[in-house]
């Protein structure tokens, strides 16, 4: 998949960066930007366009994992598929194994501040004594060829270096395999980008499952190998490839995934078929009704499931699970005729806030970003309620906001929900589709995003709420002291959603 780069809006971002910041490097406010701007050449022209040489690697996984919900933890095996592409003879390659991000010893929680003690909360702290007791590690069982034959590996932090028996030469590809297992989080009292959440008075959890498999690392002509650690703030550098997903779970859980069911025989009842099938012309329908997710969230069922996904020209993949899930769809056709199939999951603690807005919100987004951009191009787009407050990966995101107990809500919770789905479907296009480096920038992804939030905000209802957008709204912080360049480092940057999402927004 092409990336499609906006090279004016990105250029007037990168001169609002230079001309506006302040700190080390910047006594120069109006000096050239040869220093920040790659030297053109075959792979990229002067305008950041790809070049006539241009290439991209590409990687395919075929995953097989199983769900242990009582020991809230992943076993799986994967087989990667790498495509050398560069010009380049590969010896080594790298994996990200984001998962030990959660490891007592890793660098998120080595170089992680102490919270503000000059008043600090139960929560926060206990937080802190969870983070660094608490052990999620991937435990990398097996390295191997499609022979057998063990690949020596060694495991950096968050990535994993992959010795290969032979080197790949360019234009070739290899196949190997990796098994690994890893403690899944407990999002409420560790935090992070995945987990579960626990529901004490049913005894039931939500497990939103991300940045969970072995991924290969992006190896680029401006980079080489992008191995930066994963510190929690940088997201990810990515290659696009298909994937084929089998998910082993409880028999009574509900899956959402990245892709389109490939087994809905094996998986749903009858009657769920037939509601898949009533969610045409945009019509929102049930299938899994509230009626029926309390039934199944008060009910054990013995045995497992295996849902199975098909992804193609995607650069990650991500799932959620859980018995408690009610699940409403609605087929919507997009500018150019593409009909997509919006999808929300949310426990009952979510209505009636959700049914009403999620997928709605959803297919409203579909339209505007299509409009203002280029038309969506997956089969699905999901939305789940769950743990985590909000996280975007190709065709599925999580969304956090809720009702009140008594199923009332404030504005600030409607706005919020709608704002928040509009940004992590918008995810989509920046950077799931536009493949941007999040472990160096995150304006690339989060700005560019942002500004057509706001647009996709301002067309939702007149007078609508938006946080970022506004010049009004950021003058305060253009003045300010922390003002940074925004081509700065995403571990570098003071006043993150500032710099990040509202300058660059503001700026387009």
């Amino acid at each position: 998949m092409k990336r499609s780069l906006l090279a004016l809006p990105f250029l007037l971002l990168l001169a609002l960066g230079t001309a506006l910041g302040g700190g080390d490097g910047r006594s120069d406010r109006f000096r050239q930007m040869e220093d920040l701007l790659p030297t053109p050449g075959p792979y990229r022209t002067a305008s950041g366009a790809p070049g006539h040489e241009y290439w991209q690697q590409r990687v395919d996984y075929s995953i097989e994992a199983r769900l242990d919900e009582a020991e809230r933890s992943i076993d799986a095996s994967e087989t990667i598929t790498y495509h050398n592409n560069s010009p380049d003879r590969l010896a080594y390659l790298w994996v990200q194994i984001d998962p030990n991000i959660f490891s007592p010893e890793s660098h998120a929680v080595t170089t992680s501040l102490a919270p503000d003690l000059g008043n600090p909360t139960f929560s926060s702290l206990q937080r802190v004594v969870d983070r660094t007791a608490f052990d999620g590690s991937a435990e990398i069982t097996s390295v191997r060829t499609l022979d057998g034959e063990e690949i020596p590996h060694t495991v950096v932090g968050t990535m994993m270096r992959v010795d290969l028996p032979e080197p790949l030469e360019a234009g070739s590809r290899t196949t190997f395999s990796i098994d690994w297992n890893y403690r899944i989080n407990d999002h409420d009292r560790v935090g992070g980008r995945t987990g579960y959440e626990y529901f004490e008075k049913d005894d039931n959890a939500i497990f939103e499952i991300a940045q969970w498999f072995p991924r290969m690392a992006a190896y680029t002509d401006v980079t080489g190998w992008q191995h930066k650690q994963f510190l929690g703030r940088g997201e990810f550098t990515l290659e696009f490839g298909d994937y084929h997903v089998e998910l082993t779970v409880p028999s009574d859980h509900i899956v959402a995934a990245t892709g389109e069911l490939q087994n809905p025989a094996d998986v749903l009842t009858q009657t769920q078929r037939d509601r898949l099938e009533d969610a045409a012309d945009d019509t929102q329908v049930f299938i899994v009704t509230p009626e029926e997710a309390l039934a199944n969230q008060d009910s054990l069922t013995e045995g497992t499931k295996t849902w199975i996904f098909d992804a193609k020209n995607v650069r990650d993949f991500s799932w959620a699970s859980s018995r408690k899930f009610i699940w409403d769809a609605r087929r919507h056709r997009i500018e150019g005729g593409r009909e997509v199939l919006a999808m929300s999951y949310y426990p009952i603690e979510g209505e009636p806030l959700w049914s009403k807005y999620s997928t709605s919100t959803i297919c409203h987004t579909l339209d505007v970003y299509s409009k203002f951009t280029f038309p969506y191009p997956y089969p699905v787009a999901i939305s789940v309620n769950g743990p985590v407050g909000g996280m975007e990966y190709p065709m599925i995101c999580f969304n956090g906001p809720r009702p009140e107990e008594d199923g009332t809500y404030s504005a600030r919770t409607k706005y919020g929900l709608i704002s928040v789905i509009i940004h992590e479907v918008g995810h989509n296009w920046f950077p799931m589709v536009v493949n941007s480096d999040e472990r160096q920038w995150t304006w690339m992804d989060e700005g560019l995003n942002s500004f057509v939030q706001y647009l996709a905000e301002q067309e939702w209802e007149e007078d609508y709420p938006s946080r970022s957008g506004e010049p009004r709204k950021i003058v305060g912080y253009m003045a300010s002291a922390d003002q940074m360049p925004i081509m700065t480092n995403s571990e570098s940057i003071l006043q993150f959603g500032r710099n990040a999402y509202a300058k660059p927004a503001t700026a387009l």
